[in-house]
């Protein structure tokens, strides 16, 4: 069994709080057939020098980018850039306030390398974390592509941060309701398009539990400011109601 090469992407902004365990936990990965890209979004705090740090210590190991801060609530830029930029076939995203298991990409490349023809998509449970105590294990379970659909009416049943792309199918990843409804790009991108990539044919395989992704709970992180501003847009009811519609799904 051949191991897959993995980009592990680093989206960063003003990240100073939590990006070194971050870091260090990709640093620690008990694998080696990985590639570390930190983006900086035009950080105001000492991010860029935290990032700098670890690029001088692991300078084979870690690739710094910097990129300007476009969408408010999002990771598109590094999105867009990774894909049309790494050389590596799978990518994965790990929020810079996060922090992964050393058996992480392990774990990953185990489950995807003897299944690398069918498996174009991968999505594990994740942990989710306030301070340093588990609340609870988050894992979506669907048997195919219609009982996928029919979840996205009412909410997104993706794990986000722990999704593993192939590059091949970046043609997929457009947020298509939001385009189509001339909406900008500040938040539920990664719902929307995970809608089109169903509609699309591609399955986002569920492993159905967590391998050592850990999710961490705090009041500046962009999800919550999305929950918090649905008073003035509700991005997940445009979603529902745009994919419900082209699928004829309630």
């Amino acid at each position: 069994m051949n191991n897959i090469e993995i980009s592990a992407i680093v989206p960063c902004y003003n990240s100073e709080k939590h990006l070194e365990r971050c870091l260090k936990s990709l640093i620690n990965q008990e694998y080696d057939n990985y590639k570390i890209v930190a983006y900086d979004n035009e950080s105001t705090d000492s991010t860029p020098e935290i990032l700098m740090s670890y690029k001088e210590k692991y300078p084979d190991k870690i690739s710094i980018i910097d990129i300007p801060n476009i969408y408010r609530n999002s990771y598109r830029e590094a999105f867009e850039h990774a894909f049309e930029n790494v050389e590596t076939d799978y990518l994965t995203f790990i929020a810079s306030d996060d922090y992964v298991s050393k058996e992480y990409l392990k774990s990953i490349s185990e489950i995807i390398s003897p299944r690398k023809e069918t498996i174009k998509c991968l999505q594990t449970g994740i942990s989710i974390m306030l301070d340093d105590f588990e609340q609870a294990t988050q894992v979506y379970q669907y048997k195919n592509i219609e009982e996928f659909k029919r979840l996205c009416m009412q909410r997104s049943p993706v794990n986000t941060p722990s999704v593993v792309y192939h590059k091949e199918i970046y043609r997929y990843l457009k947020p298509v309701a939001h385009l189509d409804n001339r909406k900008e790009l500040n938040g539920a991108e990664d719902y929307d398009m995970f809608c089109n990539l169903a509609d699309n044919g591609v399955f986002i395989y569920p492993f159905p539990k967590s391998v050592g992704y850990y999710y961490q709970l705090h009041e500046e992180q962009c999800t919550w400011a999305v929950h918090s501003e649905k008073h003035i847009f509700d991005y997940d009811l445009m979603i529902q109601e745009y994919w419900g519609h082209r699928w004829q799904v309630q």
